[in-house]
């Protein structure tokens, strides 16, 4: 089961980027076929912020006692959350997101190499077998 986690949710980061990148590209060519797009990106990013606080964040934070480790992800969510919602309002709005996107971009690559390059290999290294099974039973329910 090693690196299990990390397969599992880089794979997932990863498809969701490129329906970002997608969303980006087919902007001005279609815009209709990007907002549907859009649509499954925020969605999917929406899901995969809780599955972090609700599944893998506890059980990291239980192994570690680093509560900081949760309120600090949380407020990388929070923002994640808040870009999403505003560039969902101005493509509701029919205004252009160009420079919002950008800043997604950002926040997401930022979100990424966190998760990557540190999140996962933590928690492949911390979490025990029972653990990583409690995380995959919050996640296939």
């Amino acid at each position: 089961m090693q690196k299990i986690l990390s397969q599992l949710f880089n794979t997932n980061l990863h498809a969701l980027e490129l329906l970002f990148i997608a969303y980006r590209r087919l902007k001005k060519d279609d815009p209709v076929l990007s907002r549907q797009l859009f649509d499954k990106f925020k969605t999917g990013m929406l899901q995969h912020i809780e599955q972090e606080e609700q599944s893998l964040l506890p059980e990291l934070c239980q192994v570690t006692g680093d509560a900081e480790l949760i309120r600090k992800a949380r407020r990388e969510h929070q923002q994640l959350r808040q870009q999403l919602d505003w560039i969902e309002n101005l493509l509701d709005k029919r205004i252009d997101s160009q420079e919002d996107d950008r800043s997604l971009e950002l926040m997401l690559s930022d979100h990424i190499e966190n998760d990557e390059f540190g999140l996962y290999p933590c928690c492949d290294k911390l979490l025990n077998t029972d653990a990583v099974t409690r995380v995959l039973m919050e996640l296939y329910p």
